[in-house]
Parts: C-alpha cells; structure tokens; sequence
C-alpha cells in the first residue's frame, strides 16, 4: 500500500525538521574575563642606606601561595623597571626581606613595586600543588600581576630629593655650556682656515692640521661628554628627567654630526677631495634629528625652558 503525502504536508515537515534540528546557540554564562587572583599582601617598606648602598624591607604576606612559591618583584617608577629581585615563601607565608639594591645610586621620589607570579616557572612541587585546585589557581589568568600604588615609596628624605633635583638642573646647564662651546671652537676654526689666518702650510690649507684640530678640540670631547651623559642615564637622580636627557643627546650628536657635515662642506670650498676621518665617524654617535642651527637653538630652549634655566646662563 502506497502512502501518498500531500506536497504542503511535505514542506510543512521539513520545515518543521530543519527549525528543529537547528542547534540553539548556548547561551554564555561565562559574563566578562575574570580579573586575576590577587595573593600579596605588603604591610610596609622601608628603606636605609648604609654606605653607598640603598636597602628595603619588605614586610607582608601570601597566605594563600603554597610554601616555596617563588614572586617576582619589580621596583618601578612609572613605567621604568628600576630594580628586580624574588622572593620565595618559606611555611610561614609571610614576607619579611632586606633587599640591597646594588648599582642603585642617587634619591628619587613615587617609586612603586609590582609582584608578578608565574606559575609554570614554579618549583615542581608548587606546580603540583597549585594543579589541584585550579578554582583558586587559575592558570588561564596568568602570569598574576599586582600593582601596588598604594604603597609608594621614596629614596632618600624630601632634602636628599630636593637636593639632587639642583644637581641635575646644573649637570644640563653644565652640558649644554660644554656643547655649544665645541660648536663655536669648530666654526671659528672653520672660517678661519677659509680666511687663510690657522691651518695652514706653505701658504696653502693644511688638512693635517685641520684634522687634528677637530679630533682634539671638538670631537675628543664630545666623545668624552657623549660617555658621561650615557653613564648618568643609569642613576636615578635622571630618571624623571627622561624626556630632557633626550634633548641634550640630541644637542651633542647634532654638534658631532655638525662636525663631519661642515668639515667635508670645507673640503669642497677649498676644492679638495674630503678627508677619510669625515666620511667615516669612528666611536661618536652622531644621529639626531637635524644638524640645522635654527633647531638645534629651538632644542636647547626647549631644554632650558623645561629646567628653568636662564638663556643667559649659557653665556657665563
């Protein structure tokens, strides 16, 4: 016996069939990522310095780490990472540390710490412990990082910060007296070798001479100014004064360039082929922005303006 199915019926049961075949989306309960778990707790820091050396205490507590569980430290200012070091928990769980903070030299004021705990970097038995109870330990949120901005700290005392800020203000005024000095020696010793009154030999140029003016009086110390400014970058005394610390690399190395660029432009006034020493810059950086005099004047505002110091000053 054939059984004979209307054609509405059949549309009627594929639709029907295909509506309700058709998965529901799931609906996700999951709501927004969670943060992660916060288990340092910091009590106090302290700070002495005793020699030349700057020491913390660290006072605080994990309770809920496992014994042997290894944090990670930074000391920050803003975003600069000042120092680090670890702490690993010991039964107690609580964090009671002197840390010396070797190669720290100098005051500066608002650093911070943030701890950063990574647990497949843990220690075997942490890892075990940390895996049976992923609730508490969720992995997928890791590393678990904490700020902590309330805890902000100084080194040094509200004089020693104050003090150092002078110090830095005459370390600029020092340098860019020094810069702009090497640029005037060069210039004046550039006319004067195109007015025929240095340099000179047999009534003719001497590039011998020349050369070693340049190497002696202008590029051996800004080589020399380029080495103390790297060196002072590494205290903290310049930290805060990041932006300005540009500014005058900017100063020194258009000063440098400045020196090769006009020595070579020289060479083609007097119709002669340029030196070697010009065409290759040996152990001086010499990148910057502009060599033009009318920036490199705005950059040195910008620098004095920024340290409150007096255009005058450059001059004295």
């Amino acid at each position: 016996m054939k059984v004979l199915v209307s054609p509405h019926l059949m549309i009627s049961s594929l639709l029907s069939v295909l509506l309700c075949a058709a998965p529901l989306p799931a609906q996700d309960d999951s709501g927004p990522p969670k943060p992660p778990p916060t288990f340092v707790e910091l009590t106090s820091i302290q700070t002495t310095k005793k020699k030349d050396d700057w020491h913390m205490r660290l006072v605080g507590k994990a309770p809920d780490l496992p014994a042997k569980t290894i944090i990670g430290f930074e000391i920050r200012w803003r975003t600069n990472i000042v120092y680090s070091f670890n702490v690993e928990l010991d039964g107690t769980r609580r964090i009671d540390q002197v840390v010396e903070l070797k190669g720290l030299h100098g005051s500066i004021s608002g650093l911070q710490l943030r701890s950063e705990i990574r647990p497949r970097s843990q220690p075997r038995e942490v890892q075990i412990a940390m895996e049976k109870d992923p609730a508490k330990y969720p992995v997928d949120t890791a590393p678990w990082k904490q700020s902590f901005w309330k805890n902000k700290f100084d080194l040094g005392s509200a004089k020693d910060i104050e003090r150092v800020r002078g110090e830095a203000q005459e370390f600029f005024l020092a340098k860019i007296r020094d810069s702009l000095k090497h640029q005037r020696a060069f210039e004046d010793g550039r006319t004067a070798s195109i007015d025929g009154a240095r340099f000179q030999k047999g009534g003719k140029f001497d590039p011998k001479s020349w050369q070693a003016f340049c190497k002696k009086d202008v590029r051996d110390p800004i080589r020399k100014l380029q080495g103390e400014i790297k060196e002072a970058r590494k205290t903290l005394t310049m930290l805060p004064h990041s932006r300005d610390m540009k500014y005058l690399v900017e100063i020194i190395n258009a000063v440098a360039k400045r020196s090769f660029d006009r020595s070579r432009s020289l060479y083609g006034e007097l119709g002669l082929s340029p030196d070697p020493d010009d065409l290759s810059p040996a152990k001086i950086d010499i990148n910057c922005r502009s060599t033009r005099l009318t920036n490199l004047q705005k950059t040195v505002e910008r620098l004095c303006e920024s340290q409150k110091i007096e255009m005058s000053k450059l001059s004295t």
